[in-house]
Order: C-alpha cells, then sequence, then structure tokens
C-alpha cells in the first residue's frame, strides 16, 4: 500500500531527519484519499467500541487536513485545523465544545509524533485516554531514518530526546499502514 507515492532518493524531513525515501501524500488524487479515508474511518470505527466516540476531528495542516475534513464529513462532526505556528492558529476560531471532548487529531504521516505534541499543546488538551486519539495514514518506523542531522542542532535535538508523552501517542494511534 502507498507504493504510488513512495519517491527513492535523498530527502531532508521538516524536522531535519534523514531518510532514503518519502510519502508524496498530497500527490494522491481526491477520490483515492476518500478511498482511503473509508478504510481508516474502518479502523477508528472499530476503536470507538472500545476506545469512546469522538466529539471533533482536527486536522494538522497541511494534508492531515483534507483527510481529517473528509473523517468528520464522514462522521458527521465538527472539524478544525491546527496550523504548523502557534500564531496561526490564535486567528482560527475553535468549535464550541460541550462536555467531555474526544479528540480525533488526524495528520498524514506520522514519523516522530512530534506534531500530535505540537497540537496536544495547541488545544490545551488533557493528555487522557478519553480525551484523544491520533490516526494516520502512513505510521513510519523510526528505525529506516537517519537522525545524524540533528545531531548538535539547537532547533532540531529535541527529535532525539525521548519524550514520555509520545508512548502515550503510540498507544493511542490508529494508522491505516505501518512501515
Amino acid at each position: 500500500m502507498f507504493s504510488r507515492i513512495k519517491k527513492e532518493g535523498h530527502f531532508t524531513l521538516s524536522n531535519g531527519v534523514k531518510s532514503n525515501y518519502d510519502y508524496d501524500y498530497a500527490s494522491v488524487s481526491d477520490d483515492m484519499n476518500s478511498a482511503y479515508c473509508n478504510l481508516l474511518m474502518r479502523k477508528l470505527s472499530d476503536w470507538q467500541v472500545h476506545h469512546g466516540k469522538f466529539t471533533i476531528v482536527v486536522g494538522l495542516e497541511t494534508e492531515g487536513i483534507r483527510i481529517a475534513y473528509r473523517l468528520s464529513q464522514e462522521m458527521d462532526l465538527p472539524f478544525h485545523v491546527v496550523p504548523h505556528n502557534r500564531v496561526a492558529f490564535s486567528q482560527l476560531p475553535m468549535p464550541a465544545i460541550t462536555g467531555d471532548p474526544h479528540f480525533l487529531i488526524v495528520d498524514d504521516i506520522v514519523t516522530t509524533g512530534s506534531s500530535f505534541v505540537r497540537a496536544v499543546n495547541f488545544l490545551d488538551i488533557e493528555e487522557k485516554p478519553e480525551t484523544v486519539t491520533f490516526a494516520c495514514m502512513i505510521r513510519r518506523d523510526p528505525s529506516n531514518l537517519d537522525y545524524s542531522a540533528v545531531q548538535g542542532d539547537a532547533n532540531k535535538e529535541q527529535f532525539l530526546v525521548p519524550d514520555e508523552r509520545l508512548d502515550f501517542i503510540d498507544k493511542r494511534l490508529v494508522s491505516l499502514f505501518s512501515e
């Protein structure tokens, strides 16, 4: 799965990690995205049986927005966007949320989980199992990546530091495809 969007070469990901391949989810057509969302929706439906119903769907900029929007339509749930920076986030209205919310935070590809950590911080979510679930199309295997490029870079070294929150994310992550 996703072999058609896997690109071979020498890539430096946005977090500074190097890889011999990357995925170009943006090249997936709208029809294919809908089909993938349908498959992911099946997994998420099973997840909700054991972990509670979602009340709001959040898409991470950029391709996470496309996926989350489609999922929110299928689930008939409110939709929200988390942009890359806090300034842009502060300019977006947050939908009114009542009761005990259960956020579904969606991205296209998960490498380190740091985008999910950032989203939880932006949304100021209490990290309890019944409050947040994460979803993605592709879960990358960290052992396939080269972290040497981020060593010594003060802006990137945090990706080498284990974060206990990443373990929480891993236990709450539903992915369509895992390497």
